[in-house]
């Protein structure tokens, strides 16, 4: 007998690291779950800024064959709120234009009303860094919460108990990733690869659904169409 699904969780991987590519893709292969990569189009700029290898959006946009998501990460993963109109325009129109992403993902996490107004133009959701989960028709679409795990904030434990919550509530988690490997010293921004291995282990016995933004926010525009029609034939018969 089929178990019964209850809430939702997302992986979500920012700025396109090498290392991802590499170990992080095969292992959602192997559990068969789909996950949203962040890229920035020009990923060299990345690299300057972060000192990691960074994969070329081209490489990253194949993987949509195999059910990922690829989200928008700006085109210079610049500050989004330190540029002009004319600027924040061309860094947001150019990614929804090149890898046809319906979500973004607002680099180093800096928005502000402006930057979430002209996303609105361009992306059906974006992600934010504010800590919490979301509900599953969230409010606010393009300021996303989700949680952010670094070496020093995540293992197993604490992650499997929030994606449990998850669960138990029936709510929407996102879990966002940087640099996940056993071998980076960086500390800000990683995590050991073999804990998030044991992770997924735990999400795949889970009755949790592991979903990409876009399906979820797919799901919600659904549900809220079907309720304003039904609104619609209230009124006509009123």
């Amino acid at each position: 007998m089929a178990q019964h699904r209850r809430g939702a969780i997302t992986l979500v991987f920012d700025d396109g690291y090498t290392t991802v590519y590499q170990n992080v893709v095969p292992l959602l292969t192997q559990y068969n779950m789909p996950a949203v990569f962040a890229v920035a189009l020009e990923h060299a700029a990345v690299e300057r800024s972060e000192n990691r290898p960074v994969t070329p959006w081209p490489a990253w946009l194949e993987l949509q064959r195999q059910g990922h998501e690829i989200a928008a990460h700006s085109v210079s993963h610049r500050d989004l709120t330190h540029l002009s109109a004319a600027e924040l325009a061309d860094e947001l129109r150019q990614p929804a234009h090149q890898l046809g992403a319906h979500t973004l993902v607002y680099p180093g996490g800096a928005y502000n009303r402006a930057v979430a107004s002209e996303a609105a133009r361009y992306y059906r959701a974006a992600r934010s860094v504010k800590k919490g989960f979301e509900n599953k028709q969230p409010a606010k679409p393009m300021e996303l919460k989700t949680y952010n795990f670094t070496r020093h904030n995540f293992s197993p434990r604490r992650a499997n108990a929030r994606a449990f919550w998850a669960y138990f509530t029936d709510r929407w988690l996102i879990e966002t990733y940087h640099l996940v490997d056993d071998n980076e010293t960086e500390k800000k921004h990683a995590v050991r690869l073999t804990d998030f291995a044991a992770h997924l282990r735990f999400l795949a016995k889970v009755p949790l659904e592991v979903v990409t933004i876009q399906q979820m926010i797919d799901r919600t525009q659904g549900i809220l169409s079907l309720d304003q029609g039904r609104d619609s034939q209230e009124k006509k018969k009123l």
